[in-house]
């Protein structure tokens, strides 16, 4: 029963970003910027994360709406909700189909700089998770570095909850450069990280990734990760920005290959979906 509700949740996934994909949106405002403009409005990030059988899939939804804008600089906020199926093995009938749900909520501010080549940001917020009865919230940073041939972020999370029913939240910081390689749409993204809590000890790890993009909006991510608290594990993940806009509208003020980000969600990249000790790591940009 358990195989048959996880199969069904993950066509459902598929199902939703695909419907994103094809909508017609060329009637947001996003596609209609004036030349001479960088107000971009708002974003919507859809995300689906697909690990090994044994642990649980994961459906993302960010709302990125702007609170000031200006032709150099966006004040934003990046609310993110998500929730955790049941695991596909491992679970009995009486599990139910959820197993944890939560949300993210970051307020920050992004500086173009080198003439629309590249931009800076900063932002901060709280995190919460129910996980089976049991409730833990966090608060969280990012610091992010973007030019046209690389990305540098640096995330972090700090947990206020303490140990419950035997589940530790992991106190994580997060390194993540992302650099293209040879082939057009594909980026290689390691990333090293550390994750502690009084009962786990701390732990080093690392990760490598591929995102290959279908177009400038949806990608598609494969993930290996390995630490010494939850060992090796691995994921693939797609994600889809919307709305597409026009890459020529703003083309006099930002670099096309930024605009996205720019205006895009702040990175999960460890930090944002609370991380208990059991679980494995996140992945995805």
């Amino acid at each position: 029963m358990i195989m048959k509700f996880s199969l069904n949740y993950i066509k459902i996934g598929f199902f939703s970003l695909g419907f994103i994909y094809f909508l017609p949106l060329d009637s947001f405002a996003g596609d209609l910027l004036p030349s001479d403009s960088l107000y971009l409005g708002s974003s919507h990030l859809v995300k689906l994360v697909i690990p090994q059988p044994a642990s649980s899939n994961r459906f993302e939804y960010d709302y990125i709406f702007p609170l000031h804008e200006s032709n150099s600089e966006r004040f934003f906020i990046d609310q993110k909700f998500f929730v955790n199926q049941q695991p596909l093995l491992g679970n009995s009938d009486s599990d139910g189909l959820i197993n944890s749900f939560g949300q993210s909520s970051r307020i920050g501010v992004r500086s173009l700089f080198d003439a629309g080549n590249s931009f800076h940001g900063v932002s901060l917020g709280y995190d919460s998770l129910w996980n089976q009865g049991s409730y833990f919230h966090q608060f969280g940073f990012a610091v992010e570095y973007t030019k046209q041939d690389y990305q540098l972020v640096l995330t972090a999370g700090i947990p206020i909850s303490r140990e419950q029913f035997g589940d530790a939240p992991l106190t994580s910081v997060n390194f993540q450069i992302s650099l293209p390689t040879f082939l057009t749409g594909l980026a290689f993204q390691p990333r090293i990280y550390l994750v502690s809590s009084d009962s786990t000890g701390s732990a080093v790890g690392g990760q490598l990734q591929l995102t290959y993009s279908f177009d400038s909006t949806t990608s598609a991510t494969i993930a290996s990760n390995y630490d010494p608290i939850t060992g090796s594990s691995g994921s693939l993940t797609f994600q889809t920005l919307f709305p597409r806009r026009s890459n020529t509208a703003t083309s006099k003020l930002i670099n096309p290959n930024l605009l996205n980000s720019f205006a895009g969600a702040v990175g999960n990249n460890g930090s944002r979906v609370i991380r208990l000790a059991d679980d494995p790591v996140a992945s995805g940009n």
